[in-house]
């Protein structure tokens, strides 16, 4: 098989930026040895990837499938009235599903993840939970009958047939999320998002696993961009990845590694793991500290 890049943008696509200078931490080790088993327990897109290697409350993830959603208005009671008005801003039906497939995932999501983990607030439909986005287009969760923030982060993806999301909360740590479905793509491309030494872990892998390999590292760092909420203002190539001697040669489906911003912090934990015709990749850290700025506006 070989894979796309999916919807995902390319280093030139993203607007030259600098990121404030963070300090690096060290990282929570949650996974245990049995991380990869756990993951390779099911070869299909489900809620609940990930939960299991967690505390309890801490993270919460759903799927939806996009070939089954009604995509007119009348259809979606649950959306609020401000999320109703971006829908109806968007005139192209992919767009459409697209942006309304993750707002029900991120929505399932936060109630998902209120019912176990120890939250004041209680929503009980999804009408009840606002997601919109902040001023660097990153998803910010509200309380639809206060219009107040609440403590919850989400990160939504979507590719192919599913949108997905995971939500967790907002005081802990930062995360993002990136799921690309298994299509033809332009090796060419490749040399946009990677650096040398990727590259040079790419092409140790044999030419028919090389596609997935790429796709490995794309969403790894599509999901570091998400968790560092600064928008399109980071280029992929300045993402770096830690990867071992031979990492992606292993025949696994989940790899575990690290990733940093080039340059400064902070560093970031990358699981991912191969879901049928999916890649899905989660980066988390720890909560940053100097010379962070949060998405909090409404």
């Amino acid at each position: 098989m070989c894979f796309v890049l999916g919807q995902s943008p390319l280093c030139q696509d993203h607007r030259a930026g600098h990121s404030r200078g963070c300090r690096a931490f060290e990282q929570p080790d949650y996974l245990g040895e049995d991380a990869e088993l756990m993951l390779t327990a099911t070869a299909l897109l489900t809620d609940g990837i990930f939960e299991d290697l967690f505390p309890t409350g801490l993270l919460a993830s759903t799927f939806v499938d996009l070939a089954q959603l009604d995509t007119t208005l009348q259809g979606h009671p649950d959306l609020t009235p401000a999320e109703r008005d971006l829908m109806s801003g968007l005139r192209v039906e992919k767009r459409r599903r697209d942006w309304l497939g993750g707002r029900l995932a991120a929505k399932r999501a936060v109630i998902r993840l209120a019912t176990v983990g120890g939250f004041d607030w209680h929503p009980t439909s999804l009408q009840d939970i606002e997601v919109l986005p902040s001023h660097t287009r990153e998803p910010i969760v509200y309380s639809s009958e206060t219009g107040l923030p609440v403590p919850m982060q989400v990160s939504i993806s979507h590719s192919g047939q599913f949108a997905a999301a995971v939500a967790s909360r907002s005081d802990h740590w930062r995360l993002g999320l990136d799921l690309e479905r298994a299509e033809a793509t332009d090796p060419a491309l490749y040399h946009l998002a990677f650096r040398d030494s990727e590259m040079w872990e790419i092409e140790r892998v044999p030419p028919r696993l090389r596609p997935v390999a790429v796709l490995v590292l794309w969403t790894a760092k599509e999901a570091i961009s998400k968790a560092l909420g600064t928008g399109l203002s980071v280029c992929l190539q300045d993402i770096e990845l830690a990867l071992p001697v031979g990492f992606l040669c292993e025949n696994s489906s989940s790899r575990r590694f690290t990733g940093y911003l080039r340059d400064r912090g902070p560093h970031f934990t990358v699981l991912t793991c191969c879901r049928g015709d999916y890649i899905v990749s989660l980066a988390w850290a720890a909560p940053l500290q100097d010379g962070w700025e949060g998405s909090q506006s409404r």
